[in-house]
């Protein structure tokens, strides 16, 4: 069923992606800890709007927030980076916080160790689904992006490349329907619910 939604090249592709963020966030979390980098983490999230929106409200206001946020405001961002004619633009929203996610993660473990790795192994839980769900649409948009730089090539070519923006475009808003969007709203409850529970477990 999930190959009849997506195709195995764009799944590849999104693995490639996942792997990628999080070699980002392992290794700046290990370059953070192991360099004791002073970085004051909370003005760096402080200045992100939607942090900010998100820490304000609890319970389901912020899974709305999170679904928001996730599932409405950053898939647009990415996709009117797709749109410009340069190759892996779209990951920035993704690279971003991952790089950001992996300074905060260094330094709570230099705070404190143990309490680190119960909220990162807390973390897991939503971050996973989260990021994959990101990783599909950047998947996607990597193909919408292509097609935009075949076809602006097209122009200055004498033998046309035959290619469909739209039928393109029609899949990947199928895909974010099917898949991404209900991804970032189970992991807008996990971050909401379950993560607090896992870590209270450690307590």
């Amino acid at each position: 069923m999930f190959f009849h939604i997506i195709n195995k090249t764009t799944v590849k592709r999104a693995v490639k992606f996942f792997l990628f963020l999080t070699i980002i966030t392992v290794v700046t979390t290990l370059i953070t800890y192991i360099l004791g980098l002073n970085v004051d983490i909370t003005k760096v999230i402080d200045s992100i709007g939607a942090v900010k929106e998100i820490s304000k409200v609890t319970g389901i206001q912020k899974v709305g927030a999170f679904i928001i946020n996730n599932g409405f405001k950053v898939p647009l961002q990415m996709l009117i980076l797709a749109i410009i004619p340069i190759q892996f633009l779209y990951l920035l929203n993704v690279f971003i916080p991952s790089f950001i996610t992996g300074i905060a993660f260094g330094i709570i473990l230099q705070i404190d160790s143990v309490k680190g790795l119960q909220i990162i192994i807390s973390s897991i839980s939503y971050s996973i689904i989260e990021i994959f769900a990101f990783c599909l649409l950047a998947a996607v948009l990597f193909e919408v992006n292509q097609i935009i730089r075949i076809k602006i090539k097209n122009i200055f070519k004498k033998t046309k490349v035959k290619v469909s923006l739209i039928s393109k475009f029609l899949e990947a808003l199928k895909i974010y329907a099917m898949l991404v969007l209900p991804m970032m709203i189970i992991a807008a409850f996990l971050e909401t619910y379950v993560a607090d529970i896992l870590f209270n477990l450690f307590q």
